[in-house]
Protein backbone atom coordinates (compact mmCIF):
# COMPACT_ATOMS: atom_id res chain seq x y z
CA UNK A 1 0.00 0.00 0.00
CA UNK A 2 2.82 2.24 0.41
CA UNK A 3 4.63 1.81 -2.54
CA UNK A 4 1.45 2.14 -4.42
CA UNK A 5 0.22 5.25 -2.50
CA UNK A 6 3.99 6.54 -3.01
CA UNK A 7 4.01 5.84 -7.20
CA UNK A 8 0.63 7.93 -7.15
CA UNK A 9 1.99 10.47 -5.41
CA UNK A 10 5.16 10.76 -7.65
CA UNK A 11 2.91 10.15 -11.09
CA UNK A 12 4.34 7.07 -12.15
CA UNK A 13 0.44 6.12 -12.99
CA UNK A 14 -0.53 9.42 -14.66
CA UNK A 15 0.92 12.25 -16.97
CA UNK A 16 -0.13 15.68 -15.83
CA UNK A 17 -2.93 15.74 -18.83
CA UNK A 18 -4.51 13.23 -16.95
CA UNK A 19 -4.36 14.52 -13.62
CA UNK A 20 -6.10 17.64 -14.88
CA UNK A 21 -8.50 15.52 -16.80
CA UNK A 22 -8.94 13.43 -13.08
CA UNK A 23 -9.51 17.07 -11.31
CA UNK A 24 -12.02 18.08 -13.50
CA UNK A 25 -13.70 14.74 -13.41
CA UNK A 26 -14.24 15.68 -9.40
CA UNK A 27 -14.31 18.88 -9.60
CA UNK A 28 -17.71 19.31 -11.71
CA UNK A 29 -19.73 16.53 -9.91
CA UNK A 30 -18.13 18.10 -6.24
CA UNK A 31 -19.65 21.69 -6.95
CA UNK A 32 -22.73 20.14 -8.25
CA UNK A 33 -23.30 18.37 -5.34
CA UNK A 34 -22.02 21.16 -3.06
CA UNK A 35 -19.49 18.55 -1.23
CA UNK A 36 -17.65 21.40 -0.22
CA UNK A 37 -20.24 22.96 2.03
CA UNK A 38 -20.65 21.76 5.64
CA UNK A 39 -24.33 21.62 6.27
CA UNK A 40 -25.30 22.71 9.41
CA UNK A 41 -26.50 19.40 10.82
CA UNK A 42 -25.41 16.77 14.15
CA UNK A 43 -26.11 13.61 11.43
CA UNK A 44 -23.13 12.22 10.58
CA UNK A 45 -24.48 10.67 7.14
CA UNK A 46 -25.94 14.15 6.32
CA UNK A 47 -22.36 15.72 6.62
CA UNK A 48 -20.67 12.53 4.15
CA UNK A 49 -23.39 12.56 1.78
CA UNK A 50 -23.08 15.34 -0.45
CA UNK A 51 -19.12 13.47 -0.83
CA UNK A 52 -19.95 10.40 -1.58
CA UNK A 53 -22.76 11.32 -4.24
CA UNK A 54 -20.17 13.34 -5.97
CA UNK A 55 -17.62 10.44 -5.56
CA UNK A 56 -19.74 8.01 -7.35
CA UNK A 57 -20.31 10.65 -9.80
CA UNK A 58 -16.87 10.29 -10.20
CA UNK A 59 -16.49 6.95 -10.87
CA UNK A 60 -18.25 6.95 -13.61
CA UNK A 61 -16.35 10.12 -15.50
CA UNK A 62 -13.16 7.86 -14.32
CA UNK A 63 -14.95 4.88 -16.03
CA UNK A 64 -15.92 7.05 -19.33
CA UNK A 65 -12.00 8.49 -19.15
CA UNK A 66 -10.68 4.48 -19.54
CA UNK A 67 -13.22 3.58 -22.12
CA UNK A 68 -12.13 6.70 -24.54
CA UNK A 69 -8.43 6.42 -24.01
CA UNK A 70 -7.48 9.43 -21.63
CA UNK A 71 -6.02 7.18 -19.32
CA UNK A 72 -3.28 4.32 -18.94
CA UNK A 73 -4.35 1.10 -19.25
CA UNK A 74 -3.84 -0.77 -16.08
CA UNK A 75 -4.58 -3.35 -13.94
CA UNK A 76 -8.12 -4.24 -12.39
CA UNK A 77 -6.38 -3.98 -9.50
CA UNK A 78 -4.92 -1.24 -9.64
CA UNK A 79 -8.21 0.70 -10.70
CA UNK A 80 -10.21 -0.96 -7.89
CA UNK A 81 -7.29 -0.59 -5.33
CA UNK A 82 -7.47 3.64 -6.58
CA UNK A 83 -11.01 4.10 -6.52
CA UNK A 84 -11.17 2.27 -3.24
CA UNK A 85 -8.35 4.38 -1.50
CA UNK A 86 -10.03 7.51 -3.37
CA UNK A 87 -13.11 6.85 -1.68
CA UNK A 88 -11.45 6.51 2.31
CA UNK A 89 -9.77 10.09 1.46
CA UNK A 90 -12.76 11.37 0.31
CA UNK A 91 -15.28 10.30 2.68
CA UNK A 92 -12.52 10.29 6.06
CA UNK A 93 -12.26 14.15 4.76
CA UNK A 94 -15.79 15.20 4.84
CA UNK A 95 -15.99 13.27 8.00
CA UNK A 96 -13.12 14.54 10.15
CA UNK A 97 -13.88 18.29 8.33
CA UNK A 98 -17.07 17.83 10.36
CA UNK A 99 -16.43 16.34 13.46
CA UNK A 100 -13.75 19.42 14.04
CA UNK A 101 -16.72 21.68 12.77
CA UNK A 102 -19.12 19.89 15.15
CA UNK A 103 -16.53 20.04 18.44
CA UNK A 104 -15.73 23.85 17.61
CA UNK A 105 -19.23 24.78 17.43
CA UNK A 106 -20.07 22.49 20.92
CA UNK A 107 -17.24 24.77 22.46
CA UNK A 108 -19.51 27.46 21.65
CA UNK A 109 -16.60 29.16 18.83
CA UNK A 110 -18.27 30.95 15.63
CA UNK A 111 -21.12 32.02 17.45
CA UNK A 112 -24.23 34.02 15.54
CA UNK A 113 -27.10 35.71 17.52
CA UNK A 114 -30.56 34.52 16.80
CA UNK A 115 -34.00 35.89 17.75
CA UNK A 116 -36.96 33.30 17.85
CA UNK A 117 -40.35 34.57 16.69
CA UNK A 118 -42.94 32.12 17.38
CA UNK A 119 -45.01 29.63 19.23
CA UNK A 120 -43.17 30.23 22.69
CA UNK A 121 -45.64 27.83 25.09
CA UNK A 122 -45.01 25.12 23.21
CA UNK A 123 -41.75 23.81 25.49
CA UNK A 124 -40.46 20.75 23.68
CA UNK A 125 -39.80 23.00 20.53
CA UNK A 126 -38.27 25.75 22.79
CA UNK A 127 -36.11 22.95 23.99
CA UNK A 128 -35.12 20.96 20.76
CA UNK A 129 -34.51 24.35 18.80
CA UNK A 130 -32.34 25.05 22.02
CA UNK A 131 -30.42 22.06 21.55
CA UNK A 132 -30.15 22.13 17.93
CA UNK A 133 -28.70 26.00 17.78
CA UNK A 134 -25.67 25.05 19.96
CA UNK A 135 -24.10 22.45 17.80
CA UNK A 136 -25.03 24.65 14.49
CA UNK A 137 -23.15 27.76 16.22
CA UNK A 138 -26.43 29.53 17.10
CA UNK A 139 -27.06 31.39 19.79
CA UNK A 140 -30.47 32.70 20.93
CA UNK A 141 -30.61 35.92 22.82
CA UNK A 142 -34.38 36.09 22.88
CA UNK A 143 -37.57 34.34 21.95
CA UNK A 144 -40.45 36.37 20.89
CA UNK A 145 -44.30 35.08 21.49
CA UNK A 146 -45.79 35.51 17.36
CA UNK A 147 -49.22 36.19 19.56
CA UNK A 148 -47.95 39.05 21.17
CA UNK A 149 -49.53 42.40 20.80
CA UNK A 150 -46.86 44.03 18.63
CA UNK A 151 -44.18 41.25 17.69
CA UNK A 152 -42.51 44.05 15.25
CA UNK A 153 -42.17 46.34 17.89
CA UNK A 154 -40.69 43.76 20.18
CA UNK A 155 -38.19 42.77 18.04
CA UNK A 156 -37.19 46.23 17.67
CA UNK A 157 -36.09 46.56 21.26
CA UNK A 158 -34.46 43.28 20.90
CA UNK A 159 -32.54 44.54 18.17
CA UNK A 160 -31.57 47.96 20.00
CA UNK A 161 -30.68 46.48 22.59
CA UNK A 162 -28.69 43.28 22.14
CA UNK A 163 -26.38 42.13 19.18
CA UNK A 164 -28.19 40.27 16.54
CA UNK A 165 -26.97 38.50 13.30
CA UNK A 166 -30.29 36.32 12.58
CA UNK A 167 -34.15 36.02 12.95
CA UNK A 168 -35.82 32.71 12.80
CA UNK A 169 -40.09 32.67 12.13
CA UNK A 170 -41.92 29.30 12.74
CA UNK A 171 -44.01 29.77 10.30
CA UNK A 172 -47.66 28.55 10.14
CA UNK A 173 -51.10 29.82 8.26
CA UNK A 174 -52.52 30.47 12.20
CA UNK A 175 -49.80 33.40 12.81
CA UNK A 176 -50.87 37.04 12.65
CA UNK A 177 -47.30 37.96 11.59
CA UNK A 178 -46.77 41.02 8.94
CA UNK A 179 -43.99 39.08 7.55
CA UNK A 180 -43.06 42.14 5.25
CA UNK A 181 -42.86 43.99 8.38
CA UNK A 182 -40.36 42.37 9.89
CA UNK A 183 -38.31 41.64 6.73
CA UNK A 184 -38.13 45.37 6.30
CA UNK A 185 -36.60 45.45 9.77
CA UNK A 186 -34.30 42.93 9.30
CA UNK A 187 -32.69 44.57 6.11
CA UNK A 188 -32.58 47.80 7.44
CA UNK A 189 -30.28 46.26 10.82
CA UNK A 190 -28.43 44.21 8.40
CA UNK A 191 -30.38 40.96 9.78
CA UNK A 192 -30.84 37.82 7.68
CA UNK A 193 -34.62 36.25 7.90
CA UNK A 194 -34.77 32.46 7.79
CA UNK A 195 -38.61 30.44 8.20
CA UNK A 196 -39.35 27.91 10.18
CA UNK A 197 -41.26 25.36 8.00
CA UNK A 198 -44.13 23.12 9.70
CA UNK A 199 -45.04 20.15 7.99
CA UNK A 200 -45.08 16.12 8.61
CA UNK A 201 -41.93 14.22 7.65
CA UNK A 202 -41.93 13.77 4.24
CA UNK A 203 -41.33 17.68 3.74
CA UNK A 204 -38.67 17.49 6.47
CA UNK A 205 -37.33 14.57 4.54
CA UNK A 206 -37.25 16.05 1.27
CA UNK A 207 -36.85 19.94 1.42
CA UNK A 208 -32.82 19.53 0.73
CA UNK A 209 -33.24 22.16 3.64
CA UNK A 210 -31.42 22.54 6.97
CA UNK A 211 -33.19 21.27 9.50
CA UNK A 212 -33.31 23.24 13.13
CA UNK A 213 -35.25 21.58 16.11
CA UNK A 214 -37.25 19.82 13.53
CA UNK A 215 -38.44 21.90 11.30
CA UNK A 216 -36.73 22.82 7.80
CA UNK A 217 -35.32 26.12 7.51
CA UNK A 218 -35.77 28.63 4.39
CA UNK A 219 -33.94 31.66 3.70
CA UNK A 220 -35.90 34.77 2.36
CA UNK A 221 -32.68 36.08 0.53
CA UNK A 222 -31.16 33.78 -2.33
CA UNK A 223 -27.59 34.24 -1.48
CA UNK A 224 -25.09 31.79 -3.39
CA UNK A 225 -22.07 33.31 -1.33
CA UNK A 226 -23.34 31.69 1.71
CA UNK A 227 -22.38 28.61 0.27
CA UNK A 228 -18.69 27.18 0.90
CA UNK A 229 -18.33 25.91 -2.12
CA UNK A 230 -19.22 29.72 -3.74
CA UNK A 231 -16.85 31.31 -1.49
CA UNK A 232 -14.29 29.28 -2.41
CA UNK A 233 -14.36 29.39 -6.28
CA UNK A 234 -15.15 33.39 -5.37
CA UNK A 235 -11.44 33.35 -3.16
CA UNK A 236 -10.04 31.44 -5.54
CA UNK A 237 -10.29 33.85 -8.53
CA UNK A 238 -9.35 36.81 -6.09
CA UNK A 239 -6.28 35.05 -5.10
CA UNK A 240 -5.57 34.65 -8.54
CA UNK A 241 -6.25 38.28 -9.49
CA UNK A 242 -4.53 39.38 -7.02
CA UNK A 243 -1.07 37.53 -7.24
CA UNK A 244 -1.18 38.18 -11.30
CA UNK A 245 -1.85 42.34 -10.60
CA UNK A 246 0.55 42.37 -8.15
CA UNK A 247 3.09 40.44 -9.58
CA UNK A 248 2.68 41.88 -13.15
CA UNK A 249 1.70 45.68 -12.54
CA UNK A 250 2.00 46.48 -8.95
CA UNK A 251 5.69 45.71 -9.86
CA UNK A 252 6.36 48.80 -11.66
CA UNK A 253 2.99 50.77 -11.18
CA UNK A 254 4.15 52.32 -8.24
CA UNK A 255 7.40 53.87 -9.82
CA UNK A 256 5.70 55.66 -12.53
CA UNK A 257 3.16 57.06 -9.93
CA UNK A 258 5.89 58.13 -7.55
CA UNK A 259 7.99 60.02 -10.41
CA UNK A 260 4.45 61.54 -11.35
CA UNK A 261 3.86 62.52 -8.13
CA UNK A 262 7.16 63.88 -7.12
CA UNK A 263 6.36 66.33 -10.25
CA UNK A 264 3.06 67.27 -9.48
CA UNK A 265 2.17 66.74 -5.94
CA UNK A 266 4.81 65.77 -3.78
CA UNK A 267 4.18 63.72 -0.86
CA UNK A 268 3.62 60.03 -0.03
CA UNK A 269 2.74 57.63 -2.95
CA UNK A 270 0.42 55.70 -1.15
CA UNK A 271 -2.92 56.20 0.99
CA UNK A 272 -4.66 54.72 3.45
CA UNK A 273 -8.25 55.35 4.47
CA UNK A 274 -10.58 53.69 6.99
CA UNK A 275 -13.16 52.17 5.09
CA UNK A 276 -16.50 49.83 6.17
CA UNK A 277 -16.24 46.18 5.06
CA UNK A 278 -18.49 42.87 5.45
CA UNK A 279 -20.70 42.71 8.55
CA UNK A 280 -19.66 46.18 9.19
CA UNK A 281 -15.99 45.42 10.31
CA UNK A 282 -13.59 48.44 9.92
CA UNK A 283 -10.12 47.77 7.94
CA UNK A 284 -7.72 50.31 5.83
CA UNK A 285 -8.00 50.49 2.06
CA UNK A 286 -5.13 51.57 0.21
CA UNK A 287 -5.34 53.22 -3.02
CA UNK A 288 -2.43 55.76 -4.85
CA UNK A 289 -2.75 59.10 -3.70
CA UNK A 290 -4.65 61.00 -6.17
CA UNK A 291 -4.87 64.41 -3.94
CA UNK A 292 -2.47 67.48 -3.03
CA UNK A 293 -1.69 66.06 0.58
CA UNK A 294 -2.88 69.20 3.34
CA UNK A 295 -3.71 68.82 6.55
CA UNK A 296 -7.06 67.50 5.99
CA UNK A 297 -5.81 64.63 3.47
CA UNK A 298 -4.17 63.71 6.88
CA UNK A 299 -7.34 63.85 8.92
CA UNK A 300 -9.15 62.45 6.00
CA UNK A 301 -7.48 58.54 6.82
CA UNK A 302 -9.97 58.29 9.42
CA UNK A 303 -12.63 58.14 6.71
CA UNK A 304 -14.26 61.58 7.89
CA UNK A 305 -13.18 63.48 4.34
CA UNK A 306 -15.42 65.47 2.39
CA UNK A 307 -16.75 63.49 -0.36
CA UNK A 308 -15.05 63.91 -3.88
CA UNK A 309 -16.82 66.11 -6.55
CA UNK A 310 -16.36 66.73 -10.10
CA UNK A 311 -14.04 69.56 -11.38
CA UNK A 312 -12.26 69.19 -7.53
CA UNK A 313 -9.31 71.19 -6.81
CA UNK A 314 -7.46 69.00 -4.57
CA UNK A 315 -6.86 66.47 -7.40
CA UNK A 316 -4.13 67.98 -9.87
CA UNK A 317 -4.06 66.81 -13.22
CA UNK A 318 -2.02 63.75 -12.61
CA UNK A 319 -4.30 62.47 -9.63
CA UNK A 320 -7.40 63.06 -12.24
CA UNK A 321 -5.65 60.80 -14.79
CA UNK A 322 -5.66 57.92 -11.91
CA UNK A 323 -9.05 58.00 -11.50
CA UNK A 324 -10.32 58.36 -14.89
CA UNK A 325 -8.12 54.62 -15.68
CA UNK A 326 -9.05 53.54 -12.06
CA UNK A 327 -5.50 52.89 -11.82
CA UNK A 328 -5.66 54.58 -8.48
CA UNK A 329 -7.36 51.65 -7.09
CA UNK A 330 -4.74 49.14 -8.13
CA UNK A 331 -2.93 49.14 -4.88
CA UNK A 332 -6.71 47.64 -3.69
CA UNK A 333 -5.35 44.28 -4.87
CA UNK A 334 -3.30 44.12 -1.92
CA UNK A 335 -6.63 44.17 0.56
CA UNK A 336 -7.86 41.36 -2.15
CA UNK A 337 -4.58 39.30 -1.13
CA UNK A 338 -5.14 39.51 2.49
CA UNK A 339 -8.83 39.22 2.46
CA UNK A 340 -10.24 42.28 3.83
CA UNK A 341 -11.88 42.68 0.02
CA UNK A 342 -12.77 41.01 -3.04
CA UNK A 343 -12.21 41.67 -6.58
CA UNK A 344 -15.62 42.23 -7.40
CA UNK A 345 -18.63 43.36 -4.85
CA UNK A 346 -20.04 46.71 -3.65
CA UNK A 347 -17.57 49.51 -3.21
CA UNK A 348 -16.70 50.16 0.43
CA UNK A 349 -17.45 53.93 1.71
CA UNK A 350 -15.42 56.12 4.47
CA UNK A 351 -16.52 55.56 7.67
CA UNK A 352 -18.05 58.84 8.63
CA UNK A 353 -20.12 58.56 5.22
CA UNK A 354 -21.45 55.02 6.15
CA UNK A 355 -22.63 55.85 9.50
CA UNK A 356 -25.06 58.15 7.87
CA UNK A 357 -26.14 56.02 4.86
CA UNK A 358 -27.10 53.34 7.00
CA UNK A 359 -29.38 55.52 9.27
CA UNK A 360 -31.05 57.02 5.85
CA UNK A 361 -30.92 54.61 2.83
CA UNK A 362 -33.30 51.16 3.19
CA UNK A 363 -31.66 47.79 3.49
CA UNK A 364 -28.33 49.49 2.77
CA UNK A 365 -26.84 47.16 5.69
CA UNK A 366 -27.98 44.06 3.52
CA UNK A 367 -25.30 45.41 0.88
CA UNK A 368 -22.79 44.43 3.95
CA UNK A 369 -23.43 40.96 3.52
CA UNK A 370 -20.61 40.10 1.09
CA UNK A 371 -17.04 41.58 1.19
CA UNK A 372 -16.71 45.38 -1.09
CA UNK A 373 -15.03 45.29 -3.68
CA UNK A 374 -12.27 47.20 -6.02
CA UNK A 375 -15.05 47.47 -8.59
CA UNK A 376 -18.65 46.04 -9.06
CA UNK A 377 -22.10 45.89 -10.46
CA UNK A 378 -23.43 49.59 -9.41
CA UNK A 379 -20.19 51.07 -9.90
CA UNK A 380 -20.21 49.74 -13.70
CA UNK A 381 -23.39 50.89 -14.31
CA UNK A 382 -22.35 54.82 -12.58
CA UNK A 383 -22.98 54.42 -9.40
CA UNK A 384 -19.79 55.31 -7.51
CA UNK A 385 -18.18 57.93 -6.16
CA UNK A 386 -19.66 60.48 -3.08
CA UNK A 387 -23.30 61.89 -3.66
CA UNK A 388 -25.70 63.87 -1.24
CA UNK A 389 -28.22 62.62 -3.73
CA UNK A 390 -30.46 59.80 -1.34
CA UNK A 391 -32.01 58.85 -4.39
CA UNK A 392 -29.11 57.76 -5.91
CA UNK A 393 -28.11 56.54 -3.07
CA UNK A 394 -30.85 54.01 -2.59
CA UNK A 395 -30.69 53.17 -6.79
CA UNK A 396 -27.12 52.26 -5.70
CA UNK A 397 -27.57 50.05 -2.59
CA UNK A 398 -30.51 48.26 -4.91
CA UNK A 399 -27.48 47.45 -7.78
CA UNK A 400 -25.85 45.96 -4.60
CA UNK A 401 -28.45 44.39 -3.49
CA UNK A 402 -28.98 42.65 -6.96
CA UNK A 403 -25.46 41.48 -7.49
CA UNK A 404 -25.56 39.62 -3.81
CA UNK A 405 -28.58 38.05 -4.59
CA UNK A 406 -27.76 37.03 -8.38
CA UNK A 407 -23.73 36.34 -7.57
CA UNK A 408 -22.29 33.63 -10.05
CA UNK A 409 -18.46 33.51 -11.33
CA UNK A 410 -20.06 34.16 -14.85
CA UNK A 411 -21.00 37.88 -13.40
CA UNK A 412 -18.04 38.22 -11.74
CA UNK A 413 -16.09 37.73 -14.63
CA UNK A 414 -18.57 39.98 -16.28
CA UNK A 415 -17.80 43.29 -14.69
CA UNK A 416 -14.14 42.33 -14.63
CA UNK A 417 -14.35 42.42 -18.47
CA UNK A 418 -16.46 45.41 -18.37
CA UNK A 419 -14.27 47.12 -15.91
CA UNK A 420 -11.09 46.74 -18.12
CA UNK A 421 -12.77 47.93 -21.29
CA UNK A 422 -14.13 51.23 -19.24
CA UNK A 423 -10.53 51.78 -18.10
CA UNK A 424 -8.91 51.22 -21.85
CA UNK A 425 -11.43 53.87 -23.40
CA UNK A 426 -11.66 56.29 -20.80
CA UNK A 427 -15.19 55.36 -20.16
CA UNK A 428 -15.23 54.84 -16.08
CA UNK A 429 -18.35 56.76 -15.20
CA UNK A 430 -17.95 59.28 -12.69
CA UNK A 431 -14.49 59.09 -12.64
CA UNK A 432 -13.89 62.36 -10.30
Amino acid sequence: MYLFIKNILLGYYFDFTQVFALSLAWILPSLFFKSFDIPRTKSTIVAVRSSIYSYFIFIVFYSILILIGLLPKLTVNFHFFFLSFGLLIIVGFAYARFRFIYGYRIKGKNVRYAVFIGDTHSQEAITNIKEDAILYGYQFVNFIDRNGKDVARELKQVIMNRKVNLLFVLHNNRNRINYDSIAAQCDDHGIRMKLLLTGDGLIKTRTGLDVLGGFPVLDIRHEPLLYLGNRMMKRSVDVIMSTLSIVCVMSWLPIVVKIAQMISYPGSLFFKQKRIGRNGEIFNMIKFRTMVQTRESDLAKDGNSKKTREQDERVPWFGKLLRRTNLDEYPQFFNVLFGSMSTVGPRPHMVGEDEILEKTVPKYRVRRFVKPGITGWAAINGYRGGTDDMELMMKRTNQDIWYLENWSIWLDIKIMAITVWQMLTFRIPKAY
